[in-house]
């Protein structure tokens, strides 16, 4: 089955994971709300609670993308927002076990938009902004300063009772 991996690009790794953290948030939001009434998370809602679960921030423009609308359509094969209620959901059936099957979708997904720019449509090129995070500035060496009190107190009495701490 995972025979292709080798040639998934760093894009395609970065779908494999938004595919994977959008499937747990909405089936985690299912479980959480337990109410049949909330299935699914409202588009204006989806970012605060992609925070909440994941404790990160949303970066679309990582995925060369501005709306959220947007960003679901990149995983279209696995969550999406409906029209008419504007409610974020799954498209996969809810007892996925292993990421076989996101794998699998990943895979399908990179042959497809590679046969599409192999017959010259560049629109399904991806215009991801990956980066590796910039290393942690290194902070200048502390110069140590001796503590002085501002207003001196008074000084003891020696070691204490008959030279004895």
């Amino acid at each position: 089955m995972y025979e292709h991996l080798h040639e998934l690009c760093i894009q395609d790794w970065a779908l494999l994971q938004l595919r994977y953290e959008l499937f747990l948030l909405q089936d985690s939001f299912k479980k959480d709300v337990n109410d049949p009434d909330r299935v699914a998370i409202p588009e204006a809602h989806l970012s605060f609670y992609y925070s909440k679960y994941f404790k990160k921030q949303m970066n679309l423009k990582q995925f060369g993308v501005t709306e959220i609308a947007d960003l679901v359509k990149l995983a279209k094969d696995t969550v999406a927002i409906s029209e008419d209620t504007k409610m974020f959901s799954t498209i996969l059936d809810d007892d996925l076990e292993s990421m076989d099957a996101l794998v699998k979708l990943t895979e399908e997904s990179r042959k497809e938009r590679q046969r599409r720019i192999d017959a010259g449509d560049e629109t399904a090129r991806l215009k991801f902004v990956l980066h590796n995070p910039a290393p942690a500035p290194v902070a200048p060496a502390a110069v140590a300063v001796a503590a002085v009190p501002a207003i001196p107190g008074p000084k003891g009495k020696g070691k204490g009772k008959k030279g004895k701490w």
